[in-house]
Protein backbone atom coordinates (compact mmCIF):
# COMPACT_ATOMS: atom_id res chain seq x y z
CA UNK A 1 0.00 0.00 0.00
CA UNK A 2 1.52 3.27 -0.83
CA UNK A 3 1.45 6.68 1.08
CA UNK A 4 -2.28 8.12 -0.72
CA UNK A 5 -3.78 5.12 -0.49
CA UNK A 6 -2.49 4.28 3.57
CA UNK A 7 -3.75 8.27 4.20
CA UNK A 8 -6.76 7.68 2.49
CA UNK A 9 -7.89 4.73 4.56
CA UNK A 10 -6.68 6.21 7.92
CA UNK A 11 -9.38 8.99 6.80
CA UNK A 12 -11.73 6.81 6.40
CA UNK A 13 -10.77 4.93 9.53
CA UNK A 14 -9.75 1.77 8.06
CA UNK A 15 -6.35 2.18 8.68
CA UNK A 16 -5.11 -1.23 11.03
CA UNK A 17 -1.44 -0.45 10.77
CA UNK A 18 -0.31 2.04 13.09
CA UNK A 19 -0.96 5.54 13.10
CA UNK A 20 0.57 8.34 10.59
CA UNK A 21 1.94 11.31 11.55
CA UNK A 22 3.27 15.02 10.29
CA UNK A 23 4.56 18.48 10.63
CA UNK A 24 4.29 21.84 8.74
CA UNK A 25 5.90 25.09 9.13
CA UNK A 26 7.19 28.03 7.34
CA UNK A 27 9.92 29.01 5.51
CA UNK A 28 10.41 33.18 5.63
CA UNK A 29 11.95 35.22 3.01
CA UNK A 30 12.37 32.15 0.88
CA UNK A 31 9.02 31.50 0.69
CA UNK A 32 8.42 34.61 -1.57
CA UNK A 33 10.26 32.38 -4.02
CA UNK A 34 8.84 29.41 -5.78
CA UNK A 35 11.46 27.14 -6.56
CA UNK A 36 13.29 28.08 -3.21
CA UNK A 37 10.16 27.50 -1.54
CA UNK A 38 9.45 23.88 -2.92
CA UNK A 39 13.26 22.82 -1.99
CA UNK A 40 12.98 24.13 1.48
CA UNK A 41 9.43 21.54 1.63
CA UNK A 42 11.59 19.18 -0.21
CA UNK A 43 14.60 18.96 2.40
CA UNK A 44 12.79 19.44 5.55
CA UNK A 45 9.80 16.42 4.45
CA UNK A 46 12.61 14.16 3.14
CA UNK A 47 14.92 14.30 6.91
CA UNK A 48 11.77 13.31 8.85
CA UNK A 49 10.53 10.83 6.86
CA UNK A 50 6.43 12.26 7.55
CA UNK A 51 3.65 10.61 6.10
CA UNK A 52 1.70 13.56 4.65
CA UNK A 53 2.96 16.89 3.58
CA UNK A 54 1.32 20.38 4.15
CA UNK A 55 2.49 23.08 1.65
CA UNK A 56 2.70 26.53 3.38
CA UNK A 57 3.70 29.14 1.27
CA UNK A 58 3.66 32.74 3.17
CA UNK A 59 0.12 33.57 4.81
CA UNK A 60 -0.64 36.60 2.60
CA UNK A 61 -0.20 35.24 -0.62
CA UNK A 62 -4.06 35.15 -1.85
CA UNK A 63 -4.15 39.20 -1.66
CA UNK A 64 -1.07 40.14 -3.22
CA UNK A 65 -2.51 40.07 -6.79
CA UNK A 66 -5.47 41.95 -5.44
CA UNK A 67 -3.12 44.59 -4.87
CA UNK A 68 -1.65 44.10 -0.97
CA UNK A 69 1.64 44.89 -0.10
CA UNK A 70 3.25 42.12 1.80
CA UNK A 71 5.63 43.54 4.36
CA UNK A 72 9.59 42.39 3.76
CA UNK A 73 9.79 41.50 7.43
CA UNK A 74 7.91 38.14 9.47
CA UNK A 75 7.04 37.34 12.52
CA UNK A 76 10.01 35.76 14.66
CA UNK A 77 8.27 33.55 16.26
CA UNK A 78 5.52 31.80 13.79
CA UNK A 79 7.35 32.60 10.33
CA UNK A 80 3.98 34.27 9.02
CA UNK A 81 4.08 37.79 6.90
CA UNK A 82 1.38 40.62 7.09
CA UNK A 83 0.23 43.43 4.82
CA UNK A 84 2.20 46.63 4.89
CA UNK A 85 -0.52 47.93 2.93
CA UNK A 86 -4.08 46.54 2.51
CA UNK A 87 -5.89 46.63 -1.14
CA UNK A 88 -9.11 47.68 0.29
CA UNK A 89 -9.45 50.85 2.04
CA UNK A 90 -13.08 52.27 1.58
CA UNK A 91 -16.33 50.31 0.70
CA UNK A 92 -15.82 51.83 -2.74
CA UNK A 93 -12.89 49.75 -3.10
CA UNK A 94 -15.11 46.16 -2.56
CA UNK A 95 -17.25 47.47 -5.66
CA UNK A 96 -14.57 47.87 -8.20
CA UNK A 97 -12.95 44.48 -6.96
CA UNK A 98 -11.49 42.88 -9.71
CA UNK A 99 -11.05 38.88 -10.65
CA UNK A 100 -7.41 37.56 -10.51
CA UNK A 101 -6.53 34.50 -12.59
CA UNK A 102 -4.58 31.83 -11.18
CA UNK A 103 -2.35 31.42 -14.26
CA UNK A 104 -0.42 34.99 -13.16
CA UNK A 105 1.03 36.95 -10.69
CA UNK A 106 1.57 35.80 -7.39
CA UNK A 107 -0.76 32.73 -7.45
CA UNK A 108 0.96 31.25 -10.07
CA UNK A 109 4.43 31.42 -8.31
CA UNK A 110 2.30 29.22 -5.59
CA UNK A 111 0.94 26.56 -8.25
CA UNK A 112 4.89 26.68 -9.54
CA UNK A 113 6.00 25.60 -6.24
CA UNK A 114 3.48 22.73 -5.76
CA UNK A 115 4.68 21.64 -9.76
CA UNK A 116 8.48 21.40 -8.41
CA UNK A 117 7.62 19.67 -5.33
CA UNK A 118 5.86 16.89 -7.16
CA UNK A 119 8.49 16.15 -9.33
CA UNK A 120 10.96 15.20 -6.37
CA UNK A 121 7.92 14.07 -3.97
CA UNK A 122 5.70 11.91 -6.25
CA UNK A 123 4.91 9.44 -3.47
CA UNK A 124 4.01 11.75 -0.87
CA UNK A 125 0.64 12.94 -0.10
CA UNK A 126 0.96 16.89 -0.10
CA UNK A 127 -1.83 19.17 0.55
CA UNK A 128 -2.42 23.05 -0.69
CA UNK A 129 -3.10 25.59 1.88
CA UNK A 130 -6.17 27.47 1.05
CA UNK A 131 -7.70 30.25 2.85
CA UNK A 132 -11.94 30.83 3.39
CA UNK A 133 -13.10 33.27 1.26
CA UNK A 134 -13.80 35.20 4.48
CA UNK A 135 -10.10 34.70 5.94
CA UNK A 136 -8.89 36.55 2.54
CA UNK A 137 -11.32 39.41 2.42
CA UNK A 138 -10.23 39.90 6.13
CA UNK A 139 -6.38 40.04 5.00
CA UNK A 140 -7.23 42.06 2.14
CA UNK A 141 -9.47 44.90 4.75
CA UNK A 142 -8.98 45.79 8.21
CA UNK A 143 -12.19 47.69 8.29
CA UNK A 144 -14.22 44.16 7.37
CA UNK A 145 -16.23 43.79 9.97
CA UNK A 146 -17.54 47.25 9.74
CA UNK A 147 -18.11 47.09 6.09
CA UNK A 148 -20.14 43.88 5.97
CA UNK A 149 -22.01 45.15 8.49
CA UNK A 150 -22.87 48.84 7.24
CA UNK A 151 -22.69 47.53 3.14
CA UNK A 152 -23.31 43.26 3.65
CA UNK A 153 -24.80 43.16 -0.04
CA UNK A 154 -21.32 44.51 -1.45
CA UNK A 155 -19.56 42.34 0.70
CA UNK A 156 -21.09 39.21 -0.46
CA UNK A 157 -21.16 40.14 -4.54
CA UNK A 158 -17.05 40.52 -3.72
CA UNK A 159 -16.58 37.50 -2.06
CA UNK A 160 -18.21 35.52 -4.54
CA UNK A 161 -15.57 37.08 -7.65
CA UNK A 162 -12.83 35.63 -4.15
CA UNK A 163 -14.71 32.28 -4.44
CA UNK A 164 -14.34 31.61 -7.97
CA UNK A 165 -10.57 32.52 -7.87
CA UNK A 166 -10.18 30.49 -4.76
CA UNK A 167 -11.57 28.03 -6.84
CA UNK A 168 -9.88 28.05 -9.65
CA UNK A 169 -6.81 28.67 -7.74
CA UNK A 170 -7.49 25.07 -5.52
CA UNK A 171 -8.41 23.64 -8.86
CA UNK A 172 -5.27 24.26 -10.29
CA UNK A 173 -2.90 23.12 -7.29
CA UNK A 174 -4.44 19.69 -7.87
CA UNK A 175 -3.85 19.67 -11.52
CA UNK A 176 -0.04 20.80 -10.63
CA UNK A 177 0.02 17.97 -8.15
CA UNK A 178 -1.49 18.17 -4.51
CA UNK A 179 -3.42 15.69 -3.72
CA UNK A 180 -5.13 17.81 -0.91
CA UNK A 181 -6.42 20.78 -0.15
CA UNK A 182 -6.02 22.55 3.62
CA UNK A 183 -8.73 24.18 3.89
CA UNK A 184 -8.06 27.28 6.94
CA UNK A 185 -10.45 28.72 8.74
CA UNK A 186 -9.86 31.44 11.33
CA UNK A 187 -13.31 32.29 12.34
CA UNK A 188 -14.95 29.36 14.27
CA UNK A 189 -13.97 31.17 17.34
CA UNK A 190 -15.19 34.05 18.78
CA UNK A 191 -14.59 36.95 16.76
CA UNK A 192 -16.25 40.06 16.22
CA UNK A 193 -18.08 38.69 14.18
CA UNK A 194 -21.85 37.58 15.43
CA UNK A 195 -22.21 33.72 14.35
CA UNK A 196 -25.02 34.83 12.30
CA UNK A 197 -22.72 36.74 10.23
CA UNK A 198 -20.27 33.75 10.98
CA UNK A 199 -22.89 31.43 9.22
CA UNK A 200 -23.43 33.89 6.09
CA UNK A 201 -20.05 35.24 5.31
CA UNK A 202 -17.98 32.01 6.50
CA UNK A 203 -20.26 28.77 6.39
CA UNK A 204 -22.34 29.35 3.62
CA UNK A 205 -19.33 29.99 1.62
CA UNK A 206 -17.00 26.95 2.99
CA UNK A 207 -20.06 24.48 1.87
CA UNK A 208 -20.06 26.40 -1.74
CA UNK A 209 -16.31 26.14 -1.83
CA UNK A 210 -16.17 22.81 -1.06
CA UNK A 211 -19.21 22.01 -3.31
CA UNK A 212 -17.06 24.04 -5.98
CA UNK A 213 -14.41 21.15 -5.83
CA UNK A 214 -16.35 18.23 -4.99
CA UNK A 215 -14.59 14.72 -6.50
CA UNK A 216 -11.42 17.11 -7.68
CA UNK A 217 -9.12 16.53 -4.60
CA UNK A 218 -8.65 13.03 -3.35
CA UNK A 219 -8.60 14.61 0.30
CA UNK A 220 -9.74 17.88 1.99
CA UNK A 221 -8.71 19.28 5.55
CA UNK A 222 -10.34 21.80 7.08
CA UNK A 223 -8.34 23.99 10.08
CA UNK A 224 -10.12 25.31 12.68
CA UNK A 225 -7.76 28.14 14.04
CA UNK A 226 -7.86 29.38 17.81
CA UNK A 227 -8.82 28.37 20.89
CA UNK A 228 -13.17 28.03 22.46
CA UNK A 229 -13.71 27.02 18.55
CA UNK A 230 -16.76 25.88 17.51
CA UNK A 231 -16.33 22.32 16.64
CA UNK A 232 -19.52 21.10 16.36
CA UNK A 233 -20.34 23.54 13.91
CA UNK A 234 -16.91 22.97 11.58
CA UNK A 235 -17.95 19.31 11.82
CA UNK A 236 -20.93 19.50 9.67
CA UNK A 237 -18.53 20.53 6.80
CA UNK A 238 -18.45 17.88 4.23
CA UNK A 239 -14.52 17.23 4.53
CA UNK A 240 -12.33 14.19 5.30
CA UNK A 241 -10.68 15.80 7.97
CA UNK A 242 -10.03 18.20 10.77
CA UNK A 243 -7.41 20.26 12.11
CA UNK A 244 -7.47 22.22 15.04
CA UNK A 245 -5.23 23.06 18.45
CA UNK A 246 -6.68 19.69 20.55
CA UNK A 247 -4.07 20.56 23.44
CA UNK A 248 -5.15 24.41 23.64
CA UNK A 249 -9.02 24.13 23.42
CA UNK A 250 -11.83 22.11 23.41
CA UNK A 251 -12.68 19.32 22.39
CA UNK A 252 -9.89 16.92 23.51
CA UNK A 253 -8.50 13.86 20.81
CA UNK A 254 -10.79 11.16 22.26
CA UNK A 255 -13.95 14.05 22.48
CA UNK A 256 -12.79 15.09 18.60
CA UNK A 257 -13.40 11.54 17.91
CA UNK A 258 -16.60 11.04 19.22
CA UNK A 259 -18.01 13.89 17.53
CA UNK A 260 -16.58 13.79 13.56
CA UNK A 261 -16.67 10.42 12.26
CA UNK A 262 -13.78 11.33 9.91
CA UNK A 263 -9.92 11.81 9.61
CA UNK A 264 -8.16 13.82 12.70
CA UNK A 265 -4.94 15.88 12.59
CA UNK A 266 -3.97 16.46 15.86
CA UNK A 267 -1.91 15.80 19.58
CA UNK A 268 1.26 18.19 19.48
CA UNK A 269 1.82 20.91 21.17
CA UNK A 270 2.94 22.97 19.31
CA UNK A 271 2.94 26.20 20.58
CA UNK A 272 4.74 25.02 24.39
CA UNK A 273 5.93 21.26 24.55
CA UNK A 274 7.47 21.27 20.86
CA UNK A 275 9.27 24.91 21.95
CA UNK A 276 10.89 24.35 25.17
CA UNK A 277 9.45 20.87 26.46
CA UNK A 278 12.22 19.03 27.96
CA UNK A 279 12.37 15.30 26.03
CA UNK A 280 10.51 13.52 28.30
CA UNK A 281 8.00 15.53 27.62
CA UNK A 282 7.88 15.63 24.31
CA UNK A 283 8.07 11.78 23.68
CA UNK A 284 4.92 11.69 26.46
CA UNK A 285 2.84 14.31 24.38
CA UNK A 286 3.74 12.18 21.25
CA UNK A 287 2.99 8.70 23.11
CA UNK A 288 -0.27 9.99 24.50
CA UNK A 289 -1.64 11.38 21.28
CA UNK A 290 -0.30 7.69 19.63
CA UNK A 291 -2.42 5.82 22.05
CA UNK A 292 -5.17 8.18 21.76
CA UNK A 293 -4.87 7.62 17.85
CA UNK A 294 -4.59 3.89 18.04
CA UNK A 295 -8.40 3.68 20.37
CA UNK A 296 -9.54 5.27 17.29
CA UNK A 297 -8.98 3.16 14.79
CA UNK A 298 -5.37 5.12 13.55
CA UNK A 299 -8.14 7.88 12.14
CA UNK A 300 -6.15 10.70 14.56
CA UNK A 301 -2.93 11.51 12.47
CA UNK A 302 -0.39 12.89 14.94
CA UNK A 303 0.33 16.89 13.49
CA UNK A 304 0.05 19.92 15.25
CA UNK A 305 -2.74 22.53 15.84
CA UNK A 306 -0.77 24.83 13.09
CA UNK A 307 2.15 25.36 11.98
CA UNK A 308 4.82 24.56 14.31
CA UNK A 309 7.40 28.03 15.50
CA UNK A 310 10.20 28.52 13.23
CA UNK A 311 11.52 28.30 16.87
CA UNK A 312 11.02 24.56 17.40
CA UNK A 313 14.48 23.31 18.25
CA UNK A 314 15.67 20.30 15.21
CA UNK A 315 16.37 17.81 18.16
CA UNK A 316 12.67 18.56 18.92
CA UNK A 317 11.29 16.86 15.73
CA UNK A 318 14.16 14.17 15.68
CA UNK A 319 12.41 13.55 19.11
CA UNK A 320 9.10 13.06 18.03
CA UNK A 321 9.99 11.52 14.77
CA UNK A 322 12.10 9.05 17.04
CA UNK A 323 9.16 8.32 19.34
CA UNK A 324 6.73 7.89 16.74
CA UNK A 325 8.78 5.33 14.98
CA UNK A 326 9.78 3.35 17.81
CA UNK A 327 5.92 3.17 18.47
CA UNK A 328 5.44 1.14 15.44
CA UNK A 329 7.89 -1.13 16.57
CA UNK A 330 6.09 -2.53 19.79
Amino acid sequence: MDKLELLLDTLKGNNSDYPLFSLWKHFPIIDREPNQLAEAHVEFYNKYDFDLMKISPHGRYPVVDYGCIIDKEYDPITGSTRCSDCCIKAIEDWQTLDSVSASEGELSKQIETVRQIQKKLEFLPKMMTVFSPLMVASKMDPNLVKNIRSHPDTIVESMLILLEDITEYAEAVIDAGAEGIFLASQHFRKTEFSFEEVQRFEIKFLNKFLSNIKGKAEFIVVHVHGENIQFKEAAKLQVDALNWHDRLTWPSLSEASEIFPKGLLAGLDETRTLVDGKPEEIQNNVLDSVNQSKKANNKIIIAPGCVIPITVPEKNIEIITKTIKKSREG
